[in-house]
């Protein structure tokens, strides 16, 4: 069976996947990737973890990386600082260790 031909993008659905595409400010995707890396995440694992994960479920597991972070008001501080400056480039962490490095964590 051959894939279906999206008319827009001309990407197949391919093994039953469906695509997302939303449109949103560069400042934001920053924001989203900062969070996911802080996460150790990617936006992807990141975006379905929040939109996804039952809340009921979400209480009763262990607090994540972002959240055990955030527990020290000068990680918050830090994290915050980082998601609303504006940085002319584009950063990626390979790791989490490089990003607690970046925020001098």
């Amino acid at each position: 069976m051959r894939p279906r031909v999206d008319k827009i993008g001309g990407f197949g659905n391919f093994l039953g996947m469906n695509r997302l595409t939303i449109e949103i400010e560069p400042e934001q995707h920053r924001q989203i990737k900062t969070l996911a890396s802080f996460a150790g995440m990617t936006i992807k694992e990141y975006i379905l973890s929040k939109t996804l994960t039952p809340s009921s479920a979400a209480q009763q597991e262990p607090a994540d990386t972002t959240a055990r972070l955030l527990g020290s008001p000068k990680n918050a501080k830090r994290l915050r600082e980082a998601i609303s400056s504006k940085t002319p480039e584009h950063l990626v962490f390979e790791t989490m260790e490089d990003l607690k490095r970046a925020l001098g964590i």
